[in-house]
């Protein structure tokens, strides 16, 4: 079962959306890898059953994930052993949002997925609790937002300017003008970067480069038949070898490469797709 679950509008302004995934394989068959390249999502991740183990190749760095964690900006590859019977649930913050709630700067998680009772305490633990005895997956979201409301009673529910930067990014990043994103956050170049980095954990201009490297990748997982020239283009790069750069840089690997690799994840093997349409991408941002 993959599902991705809407928040309510009382928690839209901070959640982009939920992310259920429930999967069994045989107990003698070996769960495929699946590649996480470089991705503009940030959020707490719940591993209600079963264990994640997972290594960053051009870091070099490995690890078992606690069972739950706060989820940073990745920047490069990562990827991802699951369990034969594994059940996560994730939960995707709007750009900044975490750093809005919790006041810790995003620039902490960067391509790190930190043990959320360490950071968070006993909320995480209980949280995590209360998902694993939950009678289905469709209460999972219902849980977490309890928790989410108590905490934006508490927040300072100010929005400025640059809180809303984020989001317009990534809907465009193809339009990203440092000056003009600068002047609508009512900053100086340098305070705005400073601040966005702050929120979001890197520089908005990097932050475009991801944002805009995804679009492409998620536009050929729903239209295939597009030439990877077409995508290229459609997604404002100047070329396919721009494209293909960023590919090596934030995947590891070249576009069809990647591709295959996507095609043998356990989630596709077994029927379904994680990736949002561009029309579901446009109704979240």
């Amino acid at each position: 079962m993959l599902r991705y679950i809407f928040p309510n509008p009382l928690t839209a302004q901070y959640i982009k959306h939920y992310f259920c995934l429930h999967f069994v394989f045989d107990a003698q068959t070996k769960v495929p890898v699946k590649p996480y390249p470089a991705c503009p999502d940030q959020g707490i991740t719940f591993y209600v059953r079963g264990k994640l183990f997972s290594e960053i190749p051009e870091m070099g760095v490995s690890e078992n994930r606690a069972r739950s964690v706060i989820m940073g900006q990745n920047t490069c590859r990562h990827n991802l052993y699951s369990s034969n019977d594994y059940i996560m649930f994730h939960v995707s913050f709007q750009p900044g949002a975490f750093f809005q709630l919790f006041r810790i700067p995003m620039t902490e998680f960067v391509d790190k997925n930190v043990d959320a009772e360490l950071v968070l305490g006993n909320g995480m633990k209980q949280l995590h609790e209360q998902m694993a005895n939950a009678k289905s997956l469709e209460e999972l979201p219902n849980i977490f937002e309890t928790f989410l409301l108590k905490k934006i009673g508490q927040a300072d529910e100010f929005i400025r300017p640059v809180d809303k930067i984020g989001k317009l990014i990534f809907d465009s990043p193809q339009s990203f003008k440092f000056d003009t994103y600068a002047s609508m956050a009512c900053l100086s170049i340098s305070q705005f970067e400073r601040t966005f980095t702050r929120q979001v954990g890197i520089s908005p201009k990097f932050y475009a480069r991801i944002c805009r490297f995804y679009q492409a990748y998620a536009t050929k997982q729903h239209y295939p038949h597009l030439s990877w020239f077409t995508i290229a283009i459609k997604t404002g790069y100047s070329d396919y070898q721009h494209l293909a750069k960023d590919f090596k840089q934030f995947a590891g690997n070249t576009p069809n490469t990647l591709l295959a690799e996507t095609e043998r994840s356990p989630e596709q093997i077994l029927g379904y797709s994680d990736f949002l349409s561009p029309k579901l991408l446009h109704k979240i941002y």
